[in-house]
């Protein structure tokens, strides 16, 4: 039977459809692209629970972790998982760089501690919510908007 041949009564075979291997797991674009926003919020809830001391290091070690995996995955994957990874490196970015020069203000001196603390609130608030829309734009399969933007 030639190959141009169509009938109406002859059917296409069948596709099998693979699947990917689960929804969340962290092998998937979709679980890492969750991983690196939930770290993000663990970071910088951690530095904020535990301003100073041995435990600040570890909000600062999971946060590095957030960018070193943000980073690492920016160019592979999906287009849209790509945006999270760009998003999420630029949140950890910025973020601790601002967290440290508000930090390093009280060392200057003693009157900027209210001006350090509340600098520190509004960048938890800041990455909770750039964090808290990409995380559910991760597990929806969405690109960020912009992700090279400083808000959302």
């Amino acid at each position: 039977m030639p190959a141009d041949n169509v009938t109406p009564f002859r059917r296409p075979p069948k596709r099998v459809q693979q699947r990917q291997q689960g929804g969340m797991g962290f092998k998937t674009h979709r679980g890492k692209a969750v991983l690196v926003h939930a770290l993000t919020l663990a970071a910088f809830t951690l530095n904020f629970i535990f301003p100073t001391g041995i435990e600040s290091l570890l909000g600062t070690f999971v946060g590095l972790g957030a960018a070193f995996l943000a980073y690492s995955n920016r160019y592979d994957g999906m287009p849209w998982a790509a945006t999270h990874h760009e998003h999420v490196f630029r949140t950890v970015l910025i973020g601790y760089s601002l967290w440290t020069v508000a930090s390093a203000l009280t060392y200057v001196n003693g009157i900027f501690v209210p001006v350090a603390i509340y600098t520190h609130l509004a960048i938890i608030v800041w990455a909770g919510i750039r964090s808290g829309v990409g995380l559910v734009l991760a597990m929806m399969r969405r690109p960020i908007w912009h992700p090279k933007g400083w808000l959302l």
